[in-house]
């Protein structure tokens, strides 16, 4: 291991730096942040030893200039006892720890020893990145060969999380490939009985249970693969618990997806059947019960959307055949997170809605929920009805009569400032009503419209959206736990 130590003192330093010497680590001196960044353009260093209080160039600006050209190259602080502000400054600054001086080489030992560890770990990641890479890159573009490589991708990012950006790399490169593939089958996969969908899961998967036992159903709103997964993680260890994968249809958010669910037809069939039903989620009992009646299942219902976390923990079978539990105030409380004060302390992106919606399973003590209706031999099924992704590149969206969703759009004479979307001039091909045009974003694209669009880029920048076509919004799972 090589550092460089950079201190306007570096003389009365000799002990220590011999001291490390002895234990075979290079130690290269520099006395000003100037020579220090010098020594850095001509040679590698593991490490930087920087002191704050040095003339000149102070060490928080040192460590400005040297994050500017070496923003992964560690650099420690040396402070003293009082600098609380320039150590909280620091880590602002992106260091990578700090010592209070004096310093005793057995501190320094030990953050190498930290270093070490933690490169070996990178190495180690960067070798199953590369692994994961090429053992998808084998996977055949099908049905069932995306749904293998959503999986083989969503486990990797749980299982590496403190690593996660290969394979986070590897998402978005895959989804460039998801969304070309969409664009080509959907039509012809929507039409194919033998794959598991949105509009067909609960007929091929769910009402066959309904001759043999009571069944309770779960629909966790806007709860994605892995977050469903982490949810099998809580309640495999006491219980019989499979995991099945399908797919959400288009467009991949509630007024379609989860009417699909309950009614098992396509957009075009339900809009047929009842007008207005793609509205809003008003009638999926109605659509419910006519698929039980299409099915030739006469079951006595229970059907009950939860809208808070007390009226979830409070969830007890009432006895009939056939109980649904639509879990809805996570999507609610996910959509109004940035206004909420209490929520902001959760941060922002991807791993704060994760976060918060697994401390609401948590907190709702799901698994005792779970329990009740296996004690009373219920089947349980807990599914969601799309997912959603991060919103990282807007899109400018001109047109009439246009849906005001951000992943998707339906409407006449619709004009996209952008490239990461689908047009899709047939509707009915796609299985949708017969609306004009409709739109969708693909990998982390979202649409922004109206007269203030280009202020909306910014304020809805890194937000949650749902509706379009990804692998985080449209592959989804299924969980059958056995009484």
């Amino acid at each position: 291991m090589r550092i460089l130590w950079i201190d306007d003192e570096i003389d009365e330093l000799g002990s220590v730096i011999a001291f490390l010497k002895s234990q075979g680590v290079d130690v290269d001196t520099a006395k000003s942040a100037i020579e220090g960044v010098e020594k850095l353009s001509r040679n590698t260093y593991n490490l930087v030893l920087l002191d704050y209080r040095m003339p000149g160039v102070n060490g928080l600006e040192a460590l400005r200039l040297i994050k500017q050209s070496y923003p992964n190259l560690p650099v420690v602080m040396l402070t003293m006892i009082t600098d609380e502000e320039v150590i909280k400054r620091s880590f602002v600054e992106d260091a990578y720890d700090y010592i209070v001086k004096p310093v005793q080489p057995a501190q320094i030992l030990a953050l190498l020893s930290k270093l070490r560890r933690t490169s070996i770990k990178k190495d180690v990641f960067l070798e199953e990145a590369e692994k994961l890479r090429e053992e998808i890159s084998e996977i055949p573009e099908t049905f069932e060969g995306w749904l293998l490589k959503a999986i083989k991708i969503f486990q990797a990012r749980i299982r590496y999380r403190a690593y996660r950006s290969k394979f986070d790399e590897i998402l978005e490169e895959e989804n460039v490939k998801f969304s070309e593939w969409v664009s080509r089958f959907y039509p012809e996969i929507i039409r194919d009985s033998t794959i598991l969908m949105s509009h067909n899961l609960l007929k091929k998967m769910v009402l066959p249970y309904l001759e043999v036992a009571p069944v309770a159903l779960f629909v966790l709103d806007n709860f994605r693969f892995d977050q469903l997964y982490e949810v099998v993680s809580e309640i495999s260890t006491f219980y019989k618990v499979e995991q099945f994968v399908y797919m959400s249809i288009l467009p991949s958010v509630t007024q379609f997806s989860r009417n699909a669910l309950f009614a098992g037809k396509l957009p075009d069939e339900m809009e047929r059947m009842m007008e207005g039903v793609l509205q809003d989620n008003q009638n999926e009992l109605k659509m419910l019960w006519k698929l039980l009646e299409e099915e030739r299942y006469k079951v006595k219902t229970w059907y009950t959307k939860i809208k808070s976390l007390e009226s979830l923990s409070e969830i007890e079978p009432v006895g009939k055949r056939f109980e649904i539990y639509v879990v809805n105030f996570v999507d609610t409380i996910l959509h109004i997170s940035s206004s909420l004060e209490q929520l902001k302390a959760l941060g922002e992106g991807e791993s704060s809605v994760k976060r918060w919606a697994r401390l609401v399973l948590e907190d709702g003590r799901f698994a005792k929920v779970i329990e009740k209706f296996l004690e009373e031999g219920y089947w349980v099924f807990i599914t969601s009805d799309h997912g959603w992704v991060i919103g990282r590149e807007p899109m400018r969206v001109f047109g009439e009569e246009m849906a005001k969703g951000f992943r998707y759009k339906h409407g006449r004479g619709i004009r996209v400032e952008g490239r990461k979307f689908l047009m899709v001039e047939k509707p009915k091909e796609w299985g949708l009503p017969d609306w004009g045009q409709f739109l969708f974003a693909t990998e982390d694209g979202f649409f922004v419209w109206g007269e203030r669009m280009d202020e909306y880029a910014e304020i809805y920048k890194n937000r949650m959206f749902h509706g379009g076509i990804s692998l985080e919004e449209m592959v989804l799972s299924l969980i059958r736990v056995q009484p």
